[in-house]
């Protein structure tokens, strides 16, 4: 090696060791495994960098249990529509099914309904909306009730029964006055009659939704009944009848027919606030919406934050940057008075986009990045689903529906 080959090896050789130091000499000057900065702070150690769920068992089969108590011992259909609002049907549903309460879980879309069954569910699946011709199969293979809400969706079951030997299993969805979906209540008891022609079709359900007028809602329930009258008289099996969602379940006995069919209540929420049931029947939250901090600065007087800078600055403070927002499903409602949970202390939201929220965490803070937030949970009243609506000023149905792809952690109990 020549000398000047030489003095460069050196040159790089003290280069690295100068670097090397530095770096570790600003390692050791700081907080545990934290590098702090004037204005920011990053975390040398690793940390999750995704929101995520948790569920309690425990805490679901709680639940489960007062709406029985609410019902009088009536059976339990539970409705995990929409991903179970983002909480994440097959895992709820393996919750449940622990549960004697629940006899059955009702979906909306056909992919989740074979979902269900391929993650070991066993109880019966009513599929309470339309299914693709390409599932058809795997639906009859996987013995999931299919609803006939028309005369179109009759037809498509009718000629899927010409291709089969096994009995399909159907239920005659009724509209009785929602206007949504269903047999408009005046052909229904035609329609029931020609399924039963077919016997290779077996009606195991006959259901309705309801109004939430209770006059109404009153009405509707006379319809069905009249229509199962008719069909019973002509000696056509009606299956298992109900038409109480969460709502009509707490305010209408009638509604309650051979079983219920809540959805929100299972979750540990009422329909609407200031319910006297909370207090006989008080329901758990039964999940946390958590997520870490990946980002935390400290803005000056005069910063501001968003695209149409919401937030504005008054004193220097720290802000931290949650890795969630509302395309996430986290409602964009919270930056006007939400609270999250960060070591035991409560700090507010103060601006959501589609994939960030940020939070304030004041002048001082001991709060560093990878530390967790609790942004929905039972730990607080300011953090459940009420405390957060009430917040907002809006509902505690419109933070939850989160994206399925959040990954969900199931725990015994919190």
């Amino acid at each position: 090696m020549g000398n000047h080959e030489q003095k460069d090896a050196f040159m790089k050789k003290n280069r690295r060791q100068f670097i090397y130091e530095s770096f570790t000499g600003l390692v050791t000057m700081t907080m545990g495994p934290y590098v702090l900065g004037q204005n920011h702070v990053f975390a040398s150690r690793s940390y999750d960098s995704k929101p995520w769920i948790e569920l309690s068992k425990a805490a679901y089969l709680h639940n489960a249990l007062q709406i029985g108590k609410m019902v009088g011992g009536k059976p339990i259909i539970a409705v995990l529509k929409n991903n179970a609002y983002g909480l994440g049907d097959v895992e709820v549903a393996k919750i449940l099914e622990g549960s004697s309460s629940i006899i059955a879980v009702a979906l909306v879309k056909d992919e989740r309904a074979i979902a269900l069954r391929a993650a070991g569910f066993s109880k019966p699946i009513l599929l309470m909306g339309d299914f693709d011709s390409v599932s058809a199969n795997t639906l009859l293979e996987r013995e999931i009730t299919l609803s006939i809400f028309s005369k179109t969706s009759f037809k498509k079951i009718n000629e899927l029964a010409l291709g089969t030997n096994k009995a399909i299993k159907v239920a005659l969805y009724i509209d009785t006055g929602l206007g949504r979906m269903g047999i408009p209540f005046k052909e229904a008891v035609h329609i029931g009659e020609e399924v039963a022609k077919n016997n290779r079709l077996s009606i195991t359900h006959t259901f309705s939704t309801l109004t939430t007028p209770k006059d109404f809602a009153e009405q509707q329930i006379k319809r069905f009944e009249e229509i199962i009258r008719k069909l019973n008289g002509k000696g056509i099996t009606t299956g298992i009848k109900h038409l109480a969602p969460s709502l009509s379940l707490l305010d209408l006995p009638k509604s309650h027919q051979e079983a219920v069919r809540p959805g929100i209540l299972l979750h540990g929420s009422f329909p609407l606030v200031n319910r006297p049931e909370a207090k006989n029947y008080p329901l758990q939250v039964p999940y946390r919406l958590k997520a870490p901090i990946i980002r935390l600065e400290k803005l000056k007087t005069g910063d501001t934050i968003g695209f149409s800078r919401f937030y504005k600055v008054e004193q220097d403070e720290w802000i931290a940057t949650l890795p969630l927002g509302w395309a996430d499903g986290y409602d964009s409602g919270a930056e006007n008075g939400a609270m999250v949970l960060l070591a035991g202390e409560l700090y507010p939201v103060v601006n959501v986009n589609a994939s960030h929220t940020n939070v304030s965490l004041g002048s001082k803070t001991k709060i560093r990045v990878g530390d967790v937030a609790t942004l929905i949970g039972p730990e607080r009243p300011e953090i459940t689903p009420e405390g957060f609506g009430k917040l907002i000023k809006g509902h505690n149905y419109l933070q939850i529906n989160y994206k399925e792809s959040i990954p969900k952690k199931t725990y015994e109990s919190f």
